[in-house]
């Protein structure tokens, strides 16, 4: 049976006052939460020079959740594009379930990305250098490797096709004591002054324990509650995008929604939604 609490009408303020305690325990693995943090641009940047292993790196200009077109197939909304002075392009993705990173999206991404980049007349050697790397809360690919680099080859030579295209899988349950290690245990962390990274704990202290911070966190929470609320928001199975609707889902959740509610607000069945809640309790 259902929280009654949970049912009665809720005013802005109460709503507010449960948002703050959620935000205390969000990490940079919460996709709300890695967005926010990664508005702050010296944020991309750090992680990106970490899992390039490249301290020049520097990020001129970045995209979050954008909606990148299809015309003739699946969109898709990627969680960060970010450019560097180079030229080069990296997707960084946050990923909590295997199932969303699979060889075969980390390659729907790569073209994804392709499509968006080269513009009508431009030959295709002027396509830049790009890099889809998802970062994962399991071992995706079941290496037992912090990082995992996927590059095309040649078979009969071993030599390396140079399309100009690479995929990285990051295992951030490897936190041991190297850079990556402190990386991947900062984006775990809950709190500022635990965190090794200077960069990413002055973000996540200002997010969680200024005035404007949490307020800018529960604008943003109240916008996803208030988008929920919306009838026949985020149609998932007629718009393919349930990966949307899943991350809907678990925020809902998060808020305080039953799992009757969140199935009505995001229009999908009492059982996927159950489903997707189970998965992640698990």
């Amino acid at each position: 049976m259902a929280d009654s609490t949970i049912l009665q009408p809720e005013g802005l303020e109460q709503r507010y006052e449960r948002y703050k305690e959620k935000i205390k325990h969000f990490t940079i693995m919460n996709d709300i939460f890695m967005r926010n943090v990664l508005k702050e641009t010296a944020c991309t940047e750090y992680i990106l020079q970490v899992i390039m292993n490249k301290k020049e790196l520097k990020v001129i200009d970045q995209t979050l959740q954008k909606d990148y077109k299809n015309l003739q197939g699946r969109s898709a909304i990627l969680d960060c594009v970010a450019k560097d002075a180079e030229n080069n392009f990296f997707n960084v993705e946050i990923q909590g379930e295997n199932d969303g990173a699979s060889p075969k999206r980390a390659r729907y991404h790569c073209g994804l990305l392709d499509m968006n980049l080269l513009n009508p007349g431009n030959p295709f050697d002027s396509l830049p250098e790009t890099y889809v790397i998802f970062i994962t809360k399991n071992d995706a690919l079941g290496y037992n490797q912090p990082i995992s680099h996927i590059q095309r080859r040649i078979k009969e030579t071993e030599d390396i096709f140079q399309d100009g295209q690479h995929i990285l899988y990051v295992n951030s349950k490897k936190q041991d004591d190297t850079e990556l290690g402190r990386l991947m245990h900062d984006l775990h962390c809950k709190e500022a002054d635990k965190m090794y990274s200077n960069v990413l704990s002055a973000r996540v202290q200002q997010l969680k324990e200024t005035t404007e911070g949490v307020n800018q966190m529960c604008q943003e929470l109240e916008e996803i509650y208030n988008e929920g609320e919306q009838s026949g928001f985020l149609r998932g199975e007629q718009s393919g995008e349930l990966k949307k609707a899943r991350e809907t889902t678990l925020a809902l959740l998060e808020m305080g929604m039953s799992a009757e509610q969140i199935a009505k607000a995001v229009n999908l069945s009492i059982e996927t939604v159950q489903n997707w809640i189970a998965e992640t309790n698990s």
